[in-house]
């Protein structure tokens, strides 16, 4: 990689973390809109859902267009616009003005997340396991830092914390849009060669690992929503739960640089198996377990899924080379919407039989992720069969 690249996939990965900054603090106050909007579990679903389907169905087709238009503009004027909807959550008079403005945000989201994988991509011909783990990376660490800044908000100002994040995101806009600058004519006309020389791609493959990606985000969504609950329901603080959620997001984002690397050196979808078929047992552990060794297994939790992230969307781009955003979105897009409506089911369950009960069922999900990825294993081996004939 050359010295601009390089200095791209930085930035874009320094960007990808400050949209998660500025999205990632709601269940930390879950608990304040509790008490403020007198909500349900299933209504702090709905919140989940909202902002999952805005940010995840309208990625393929921000996707679609982003292999057409310049996708280094498009990276910083989602991290702007995100970021000042979220600054104004707080501000929320009402129930359904506050999901109108983290519908509107998860828009901002929806458009960064293909295009932000799409520079990274173009960044690098190799090792490209490695350069997505970088962006990966970067939201990880947002994600991690999110709730400890949004605590520090809140514990200053209440719900209207939230507008702290008014001035950041002014000034990740513009360190985006000049640090990136525009593709130029001689990038542009070499993305459209490839992407007219590119093969019709593993269309199974790629319905198959959105499927396992899908899972995957119903367990992690549901947990993280109701992760700061669970723990007030055992007697923890508000500060403990923002402390777990840090420890999950820092693991998930060791995870995430070593899931790309490992997936360089040892196969994608390899990867992925493993990483799912963990997720069950080490949850069953942290469900049964307390103290120290609660949150070792929390830690599991997290590397494991911060590996199946940069894995799957290289692997996405790699059955599907024609369209490199649009793959990025479909497979990150289409599956993390499950995780918002996941997310509701989990909530529906437990104002029926309890949160605690709600919870064992995500169980379920990584073992389904798991089963999907071995059939795609068989199904891509078929296909390099029939390709190897021809």
């Amino acid at each position: 990689m050359t010295r601009r690249p390089l200095a791209a996939i930085l930035l874009v990965s320094l960007g990808h973390m400050l949209l998660e900054v500025f999205h990632q603090y709601l269940p930390v106050i879950y608990p304040l809109l509790l008490t403020k909007f007198d909500l349900s579990f299933a209504q702090l679903g709905v919140i989940g859902l909202v902002a999952t389907t805005a940010s995840s169905l309208a990625q393929p087709i921000f996707g679609f267009f982003t292999d057409r238009w310049d996708a280094r503009r498009v990276v910083a004027l989602s991290v702007l616009w995100l970021g000042l909807l979220m600054g104004l959550v707080g501000l929320a008079t009402d129930y359904w003005l506050l999901l109108g403005i983290v519908a509107l945000a998860g828009l901002g989201s929806a458009a960064f997340h293909p295009a932000g994988a799409a520079v990274v991509s173009k960044a690098t011909r190799g090792l490209k396991g490695l350069a997505v783990s970088f962006f990966s990376v970067g939201g990880n660490l947002g994600s991690a830092l999110s709730p400890v800044l949004m605590a520090a908000g809140l514990a200053a100002f209440g719900l209207a914390g939230t507008t702290i994040l008014l001035p950041l995101a002014l000034l990740a806009g513009g360190l985006l849009f000049f640090g990136l600058g525009r593709e130029d004519a001689g990038e542009q006309a070499s993305h459209r060669k490839s992407q007219a020389e590119a093969g019709n791609g593993f269309v199974a493959g790629l319905v198959l690992l959105t499927l396992a990606v899908m899972t995957r985000s119903w367990f992690q969504f549901s947990l993280t929503s109701y992760l700061p609950v669970w723990l007030e329901g055992q007697g923890r603080t508000v500060a403990d739960a923002a402390q777990m959620l840090f420890l999950l997001s820092i693991c998930i984002g060791l995870g995430s640089l070593a899931g790309g690397t490992l997936s360089d050196r040892v196969g994608r979808w390899q990867v992925l198996i493993v990483c799912l078929a963990l997720l069950s047992p080490l949850y069953w552990f942290y469900l049964n377990s307390s103290g120290l060794t609660q949150a070792v297994f929390l830690g599991g939790i997290g590397f494991c899924l911060g590996c199946t992230f940069p894995t799957a969307v290289v692997l996405a781009q790699e059955v599907w080379p024609k369209g490199l955003a649009l793959a990025s979105g479909l497979v990150m897009g289409l599956g993390w919407w499950p995780g918002g409506l996941g997310a509701s089911v989990t909530g529906l369950l437990a104002d029926r039989i309890g949160l605690d009960a709600a919870l064992r069922w995500l169980l379920v999900a990584p073992v389904l992720g798991a089963l999907c990825m071995a059939v795609f294993a068989v199904a891509q081996r078929r296909e390099l069969a029939v390709n190897s004939e021809q």
